[in-house]
């Protein structure tokens, strides 16, 4: 899926996606949603997914903090390379392991879901759509924002599809 180029693509495929997921989650019958996926890869259950979605949230929203603190911006992560992204991603995914239900799970990427598109409310579409706007990133804020949204939530729904088939 291509990077949106303008700030309504962007929040419309952020908002999109994340209601496919969690229609998709809707439909799994309640007795089947926290059972473990009969092909598990990195990720063992919807929780797994639910919780990686969140954790990349709050990597996305402390870039922008760090940023607006005018502190160096770790990224993708404190001590973590993009070549390290199979290390940090398992890291992101026990973070939340055994922190509460799924309800809980889900509520808390409702929340962080939210967060984020209210961060981009207060951002420009030069700061968005700037490919020199963000010197630690070396392009425009929407790619990592799109990977982080509406291109996340693909990646989950398909993770889903595929680990459930």
């Amino acid at each position: 899926m291509s990077v949106p180029t303008n700030r309504v693509q962007l929040e419309a495929s952020a908002v999109r996606g994340f209601h496919r997921f969690d229609e998709a989650i809707e439909s799994i019958p309640k007795a089947e949603r926290e059972a473990p996926f009969p092909r598990a890869g990195r990720d063992r259950d919807i929780r797994d997914l639910i919780d990686h979605l969140h954790a990349w949230h709050l990597l996305l929203l402390g870039w922008l903090d760090a940023e607006r603190a005018g502190k160096p911006v770790s990224y993708p992560a404190e001590g973590y390379s993009w070549a390290q992204l199979d290390e940090l991603n398992v890291v992101l995914r026990d973070r939340y392991r055994g922190t509460g239900s799924l309800a809980t799970a889900r509520e808390r990427l409702r929340e962080s879901h939210i967060s984020v598109l209210a961060r981009l409310e207060s951002l420009s579409d030069d700061d968005l759509f700037d490919p020199t706007a963000h010197e630690w990133l070396g392009g425009p804020l929407a790619e990592p924002v799109h990977e982080c949204l509406g291109g996340h939530y693909a990646w989950a729904l398909e993770t889903l599809d595929a680990a459930r088939a």
